[in-house]
């Protein structure tokens, strides 16, 4: 993990670059140190004056006599390479380059790769260049040329905020003032050619002052540094709430331009979210509104999952709400984050119906509008919930109720009373009040939103937060991956489906009987041993879309059909031509089952020019090109993630039974994809696709009917 100490909590401030003019960008930072109460020493270095700002000038960083834990650098890209030599002589440990004119412009790769070699050389932490700063509010350290400062700045807290665009990070810092949103630290990387986001969120999630990580992400160069990074978190129990951009062509364009970042896969980038809990925010309200939320809001109280449901399952929820029509919509944002909604317990609904006979007593829980009147009955109900065990949150809604002064004196007691039970589910409240008592609430654990939807879209990000930290310690269920296959051919670029098969089987992933025949008589050999019907199909490490060249026939009954589709796949293969366009080899017909059932999911796994080997899954078949209905997870995969794939892709609901069709483990089906995997990390980086389609759902659970595997 790299050590941000020195340029997050330095001691001493040296300004490369410094002005003598406080709106300049070498003169900013001088400004804000002073005014905003740094305590640890500035050094203006400038040559061309004695003071700057009211401060001591010095010529050199050398000059200054001492070592000083961060230079701010603002000076001319050109001369930014020779600068970072003479930081790294003078003992300087960390350096954040404001500079632009590096790789973000035509040209300018060559100058950051020179800037990024001096710091390496000279042992030089380097945050930029093309970066807007950092700030460290606990210790109202403003490393940055954003005046936004001077205007205030937010209260300090727990959430820290790292951004690889400079605009976006001074925007982010203004509007996190206007939510009061508490920052502990605030980073900007640009460029990256030293320090990248993911440097800065590992550092975060060992930082004591830090129980929040937000990050705007155009790209990653080092997939594997993101992933360790956010595996850190995960580790630490500390959410990370990601506002990933670049999820469409013209974005991914846009971001590689601004930053020179590498904008991946959209779909590939969501399954590293998912293997690590992060939460993704969409739109910049809902990027802040996430970090209020998992920085202030109580986890859900712990809930036994019944007999009978999956370990994983998600605590239930009690929505309580004055009003059946938002109710209703809650409901709706329920079901479509998967939070379940079961009625209210006997004692409750009972004691409910008993005080307002016409309120219902199921989920959504509607007192109606005789909370004006009996509002002690809504905000026993409220505890009623909260304290049965068998809600993991309440959410609630008042409309403007809170403004009612009976209604909120009854309230205030409950809420007093639930915030010192540990085992009470915490509550949520959506309605509109005022600053004061929204104040109030919060202080006790009472999240408030003035959108339902949004308090429904908190109880899911806690619920998920609350997951994340009770499985952080626990251990992946990664299946060991060291398989014995058969030996790589070394001058190769893809296998034949029979060395794919032999691959797939050692592993443990069922596959059709096969054989692979040279002449004719060998393949009714092979299909009479089998079984018919059987297919025949070209055998080739050459050729790998069979069907394009008529290679592959299907529903062969007999002897005769066996002999005539030899000679028709031989024939084919005479016409074949490799990518050079020259003939190639016969290296047999495989002669395989065909396998019945009532449906086809495909499986594969291809290499990821960022992240590595990335397992995928969805609806498979001749249209898998057209649904598009994939999951994806970092192979090799773990057996919840695999079925998590499963529902992701709606791949599992064949595997569920119906229209007369039986239901197949689920479990067993993941453990086929987990072993695929494995297919994958064993073959391991000569890798580039491994591809199962279709694999055919049947009686039997999965069978791989065909199989294809290209290599780098």
């Amino acid at each position: 993990m790299q050590d941000l100490q020195p340029l997050l909590c330095p001691r001493s401030i040296a300004i490369i670059g410094a002005s003598t003019q406080p709106d300049k960008v070498g003169g900013v930072p001088i400004r804000l140190l002073r005014e905003l109460g740094y305590e640890g020493r500035v050094f203006p270095v400038n040559p061309s004056t004695d003071t700057v700002q009211g401060l001591r000038a010095y010529p050199t960083i050398e000059s200054i006599g001492e070592p000083v834990d961060l230079a701010i650098v603002a000076v001319p890209a050109p001369a930014a390479p020779d600068v970072m030599m003479q930081l790294g002589r003078a003992g300087t440990r960390a350096a954040v380059v404001f500079t632009s004119g590096f790789a973000e412009v035509s040209g300018g790769e060559a100058l950051q790769h020179a800037l990024a070699e001096q710091a390496r050389a000279h042992g030089v932490q380097l945050l930029g260049p093309n970066c807007l700063g950092a700030m460290n509010l606990r210790e109202r350290m403003y490393a940055t040329f954003s005046p936004m400062p001077f205007t205030g700045v937010p209260p300090v807290g727990e959430v820290g905020l790292v951004s690889q665009s400079g605009a976006f990070g001074a925007y982010a810092f203004a509007l996190a003032r206007e939510a009061g949103l508490g920052l502990s630290h605030w980073v900007t990387t640009g460029n990256e050619a030293g320090l990248q986001v993911a440097d800065v969120i590992e550092w975060l999630a060992h930082d004591p002052q830090t129980r929040v990580i937000l990050a705007y992400i155009e790209g990653a160069r080092d997939g594997m540094r993101l992933r360790q990074a956010l595996a850190a978190a995960r580790a630490a129990g500390k959410p990370v709430v990601v506002a990933k951009v670049g999820t469409t062509a013209a974005g991914a364009s846009a971001a590689q331009s601004h930053t020179a970042s590498l904008a991946g896969e959209d779909a590939v980038y969501q399954a590293v979210f998912d293997e690590y809990g992060v939460h993704r925010a969409h739109t910049l309200e809902a990027f802040f509104r996430l970090g209020y939320t998992l920085a202030r809001g109580r986890r859900p109280a712990q809930w036994q999952s019944p007999t009978g449901m999956p370990a994983d399952a998600v605590a239930p929820v009690a929505i309580v709400t004055v009003s059946g029509g938002v109710g209703i919509m809650m409901a709706d944002s329920a079901e479509s984050l998967g939070l379940p909604l079961p009625p209210m317990p006997q004692a409750a609904a009972q004691a409910l119906r008993a005080a307002i006979p016409f309120a219902s007593t199921a989920n959504p829980i509607d007192v109606t509008g005789q909370v004006v009147s009996q509002p002690q009955v809504f905000v026993d109900a409220l505890a009623n919930v909260a304290r049965c065990g068998e809600y993991g949150s309440v959410a609630a809604f008042l409309a403007g109720g809170v403004n009612a002064p009976r209604l909120w004196s009854v309230l205030q007691e409950t809420v007093e009373t639930l915030a010192g039970e540990s085992a009470a589910a915490p509550l949520m409240i959506s309605g509109v009040m005022d600053d004061e008592k929204r104040a109030w609430l919060e202080a006790r654990g009472c999240l408030v939103f003035k959108e339902p939807a949004h308090t429904m879209e908190a109880v899911a990000a806690l619920a998920k937060a609350a997951a994340m930290e009770a499985r952080a310690s626990e251990a992946n269920d990664t299946r060991e991956t060291i398989l014995q296959g058969p030996r790589l051919p070394d001058d190769a670029t893809a296998l034949s489906e029979a060395e794919a098969m032999a691959w797939l089987a050692e592993a443990g992933v069922p596959v059709a009987p096969h054989g692979v025949a040279h002449d004719a008589d060998a393949a009714v050999r092979i299909a009479e041993s089998i079984g018919f019907p059987v297919a025949v199909k070209i055998c080739s490490r050459h050729v790998l879309h069979k069907s394009d060249i008529g290679g592959v026939i299907l529903n062969l009954q007999n002897a005769d059909d066996v002999r005539a589709a030899f000679s028709r796949v031989r024939d084919a293969m005479a016409r074949a031509r490799d990518a050079s366009g020259s003939p190639v080899p016969f290296e047999g017909a495989l002669v395989a089952r065909m396998v019945s059932g009532w449906g086809e999911i495909m499986v594969g796994v291809r290499r990821d020019p960022v992240f590595g080997l990335v397992a995928l899954a969805g609806i498979g078949g001749t249209a898998v090109e057209i649904f598009r209905q994939m999951a994806f997870g970092l192979a090799p995969l773990s057996r919840q993630r695999a079925r998590s794939m499963l529902l992701q892709s709606r791949a599992a609901a064949l595997c569920m039974g119906h229209r007369g069709h039986p239901a197949i483990d689920l479990d067993a089906v993941a453990d086929v994809l987990v072993n695929v995997s494995r297919v994958a990390a064993a073959i391991g980086e000569r890798l580039d696709t491994l591809e199962i389609n279709p694999f055919i759902v049947g009686t039997d659970g999965l069978v791989a009917a065909d199989a294809v595997i290209t290599l780098r």
